[in-house]
């Protein structure tokens, strides 16, 4: 059954395009943050609400690391432009006309294989962007072909067609609605979430419930729940700690397998944020620092304080 990190990271290529995820995945997702930049990603029109220059990936060491990006997204003339430059892509860019958007990206590269052969892989994508009467919308298709020669050069061609909506409407306890509709060119995923925002005095809390619901032959029904805090520790510097849990309602996979009914799980996540004026810094807190928090920070440990890498961004 797929959970909800991999439905919303199914989304398209371009969804690195502008989007910062270090802060939105320590607070249970970007859905449930829809004033985070983040949700370009998943919303295109929300370009035109950001201007500012994003590193992301800073602290790379080598390739087996994130190979990291910069974007840049800006208004002139009441017309907003965006552009990622970074890893494998050709383009990744984005326009914004102050209402609606548009974005496309095209990546082409060689990935090899195991056993040394040569697989060339294309990759394409297009998301479109406005707000109606009835919320707000976005659209992403995206297709590839892949190249191998351990199968005499076939090309194995696939599409993707994904829909967000964030209706205007609210449910029992929840004042604000996320709908996604993954995949609906093979086996369709729905995603539903219902969310609220409570002010706790130095810290904002979210609480947010949701389905999910996969058509695919072994696919099934689970019920999520989402909890995520960001606490101001001084003027300058913010902590935050999300939960997602997962109870499997009904699946059709067979018995031992992944997932299967009246099995729950839960996924906890923390980071940092830091803000000096326009400059914010965002970085994603390894769990082993609350399992050995000493031998973390004087670095006698394997881990440290992160596990990833650091996004930079300044705003204007």
């Amino acid at each position: 059954m797929k959970n909800v990190t991999k439905i919303l990271g199914a989304v398209v290529l371009c969804t690195a395009l502008f989007a910062s995820a270090q802060r939105v995945d320590a607070l249970g997702g970007s859905q449930f943050w829809p004033d985070d930049e983040a949700n370009i990603a998943l919303f295109p029109a929300q370009m035109n609400n950001h201007a500012y220059v994003q590193i992301d990936g800073v602290g790379t060491e080598d390739g087996a690391t994130d190979d990291g990006n910069v974007s840049v997204l800006f208004q002139k003339d009441g017309t907003s432009w965006g552009f990622t430059y970074g890893g494998t892509e050709w383009i990744n860019m984005g326009w914004g006309d102050g209402q609606q958007a548009v974005t496309f990206g095209f990546n082409n590269y060689d990935s090899g294989s195991a056993s040394g052969t040569s697989m060339t892989n294309g990759e394409y994508s297009l998301g479109y962007g406005n707000t109606f009467g009835f919320g707000e919308v976005g659209i992403h298709y995206s297709g590839g072909a892949e190249d191998d020669a351990s199968t005499t050069n076939v090309d194995e061609s696939e599409a993707d067609l994904n829909v967000f909506m964030k209706p205007d409407f609210g449910f029992w306890l929840f004042d604000h609605t996320f709908v996604g509709l993954v995949d609906l060119t093979g086996d369709m995923v729905l995603h539903a979430d219902f969310y609220s925002h409570m002010d706790a005095g130095g810290a904002d809390v979210v609480y947010g419930w949701g389905l999910n619901m996969n058509t695919a032959d072994n696919g099934g029904m689970t019920q999520t729940a989402t909890v995520g805090v960001e606490a101001n520790m001084t003027d300058w510097a913010t902590f935050r700690a999300g939960y997602n849990w997962t109870h499997s309602l009904s699946n059709d996979e067979a018995e031992g397998v992944a997932a299967p009914t009246g099995m729950s799980d839960g996924n906890f996540m923390c980071g940092l944020g830091f803000n000096w004026g326009g400059l914010t810094a965002d970085m994603t807190v390894d769990s082993g620092l609350f399992q050995d928090p000493i031998g973390a920070v004087t670095g006698y440990d394997d881990g440290g304080l992160t596990n990833s890498t650091v996004t930079l961004t300044y705003s204007f």
